[in-house]
């Protein structure tokens, strides 16, 4: 922590609202960024909200875009919005169905499980195998989906998942439809 956010956690007066850097500066939000949501389990999305394999939902977390998708065995997974190839986002904020995930850039296609399945030029030592999509860590509790960008997720999730389902019935698509965001 640097000396200027110590000094505003110094001046933090406890019942009363935060100094406007704690909500405005670059550093503290990169310090939040790195020191909680880099680290922890963010509620994202329900299941109903990818409801059918090819249902995608693209949010972000901070600089982070993370594509949510259903596959097409009916598991919901998670993985970086980033092309392998050239770094490009490949899919916009927001609700979305797709057969494929394809980068605008030079039309890399990845299937619904990351794997890349089509690419062109990049010679006979290119091995796709090691080119899939980097998976996100993420988890369904009683239908809400919970990621952590953490290569390491904390264990606490499972003590939440014991929790909400004793007391909280899973979200199924019969019980919730919710509306699809518009982007």
């Amino acid at each position: 922590m640097t000396e200027s956010i110590k000094a505003l956690v110094e001046r933090r007066v406890a019942g009363k609202s935060l100094d406007a850097p704690f909500y405005t500066s670059d550093e503290v939000f990169d310090l939040d960024m790195k020191a909680i949501f880099a680290k922890h389990w963010i509620f994202v999305a329900s299941e109903p909200e990818v409801a059918e394999p090819g249902d995608a939902l693209v949010v972000n977390v901070g600089t982070a875009s993370i594509i949510i998708v259903r596959d097409d065995e009916g598991e919901i997974r998670a993985f970086h919005n980033v092309c392998r190839h050239r770094g490009v986002r490949m899919i916009p904020e927001g609700a979305t169905m797709i057969g494929n995930i394809v980068c605008p850039y030079h039309s890399w296609t990845y299937g619904l499980d990351g794997k890349l399945k089509f690419y062109e030029h990049m010679g006979e030592d290119f091995k796709p195998g090691c080119n899939s999509l980097k998976s996100v860590a993420l988890r369904s509790i009683g239908g809400l989906l919970f990621i952590c960008l953490s290569d390491n997720p904390p264990g606490d999730i499972d003590e939440m998942a014991r929790v909400m389902e004793r007391i909280w019935p899973p979200i199924t698509c019969a019980k919730l439809v919710l509306p699809i965001r518009q982007t």
